[in-house]
C-alpha cells in the first residue's frame, strides 16, 4: 500500500492526463495490528493493514481519496471492474478486480464474485488459484474470491474467515533418510480482496496469521479491529462456532469437465 501511494504520487505528476493507476495508491489504509506473520518470521512487529472503499447503490465512491474527482465503479467490456470518473479514453482507470459469474450450476454457492489476477487463469505463466497445478506460496495463498463469496452468502458462517491454510514442512521435526520432514498445517493471511452487498447483512472479517487471530472489519459489538486474544472465548461470547480449517483449500477448485460437455 505504501508503494502504491508513492507510485500514484509519481504518476499523477506526469503531463499525461490519462492512464492506469493503482487503487491502493489513492485510498487511505489503516494498520490493524502488528503481529508475527509466519513460522519463519522472528519479527513480531510486522504491520497488517486494511483498505476499505465504500460505494453507494449507484456505484459512486463515498470514501475520500486523492484520485480524480467523480470516481465510480464501472464494468467494462472485458468484465473488469474499474474505478473511473467516466468511460472515455481520457479518463484515469484503476483496476479493482474481475467480475466472475461462474460457468456452471456448481458455481452458484459462491458466484458472482470479485476476483483478483491470481484467482484467474490469466496466462501460461500464471496458473489460476482454482486450476490444477496451483501451489500456494509466500504471497499467494489458498484463500480467494470463491471462498469469500461462499462465506458471505453462507447461513452457516456468521463471519468471513480469510485464513489461508498451507501444508509445509515442520522445521522443528527431524528429517528422514531422504531429507524430508513431517508436514504441518500453517495459517497465513495473504492479500485478499473482499466485498459486501446491499442485500446481505455485513459479517465480521477475521483471519489467523500463524498463531494470532485478528478481526479486520465489521467486528461484533462495536469492537475495534485488532488482535483477538482468545478465539474460543471470542466465539463463545457471540454464540458462534469456533473457526476451523476447511477440509480442503481452495474450497472450490475447477472441476474436470468431460470431453464434449457444454460449458456456458
Amino acid at each position: 500500500m505504501k508503494w502504491g501511494i508513492k507510485y500514484w504520487q509519481e504518476k499523477s505528476q506526469l503531463s499525461k492526463p490519462k492512464g492506469f493507476g493503482i487503487y491502493e495508491g489513492i485510498f487511505p489504509y489503516v494498520e490493524v495490528a502488528k503481529i508475527r506473520t509466519s513460522p519463519n518470521d522472528d519479527d513480531f512487529d510486522r504491520s497488517i493493514a486494511k483498505l476499505v472503499i465504500e460505494f453507494d447503490e449507484s456505484g459512486n465512491i463515498k470514501t475520500p481519496h486523492t484520485g480524480p474527482q467523480g470516481l465510480a465503479g464501472h464494468l467494462n467490456r472485458l468484465y473488469s471492474i474499474v474505478l473511473a470518473a467516466g468511460s472515455t479514453e481520457n479518463d484515469w482507470e484503476f483496476l479493482l478486480g474481475y467480475w466472475y459469474t461462474g460457468r456452471s450450476d456448481d458455481d452458484l454457492v459462491f458466484a458472482p464474485a470479485i476476483c483478483n489476477y491470481k484467482d484467474m487463469d490469466d496466462s501460461t505463466a500464471e496458473i489460476g488459484r482454482y486450476r490444477k497445478g496451483f501451489t500456494a506460496g509466500f504471497t499467494h495463498g489458498n484463500f480467494g474470491c470463491r471462498e469469500w463469496g461462499y462465506y458471505l452468502k453462507s447461513d452457516e458462517h456468521p463471519y468471513i474467515d480469510i485464513t489461508s491454510y498451507q501444508w509445509e514442512e515442520d522445521g522443528t521435526r527431524p528429517a528422514n533418510k531422504k531429507g524430508h520432514r513431517p508436514k504441518k498445517l500453517v495459517a497465513y493471511v495473504h492479500a485478499t480482496i473482499g466485498w459486501g452487498r446491499f442485500d446481505v447483512p455485513p459479517k465480521p472479517v477475521i483471519g489467523k496469521a500463524f498463531d494470532t487471530w485478528v478481526c479486520f472489519h465489521e467486528c461484533p459489538n462495536g469492537e475495534a479491529p485488532g488482535i483477538i486474544p482468545d478465539i474460543k472465548a471470542w466465539a463463545k461470547a457471540n454464540s458462534w462456532p469456533v473457526p476451523k480449517p476447511p477440509k480442503k483449500q481452495p474450497m472450490f477448485p475447477d472441476r474436470e469437465f468431460k470431453r464434449g460437455e457444454f460449458i456456458d
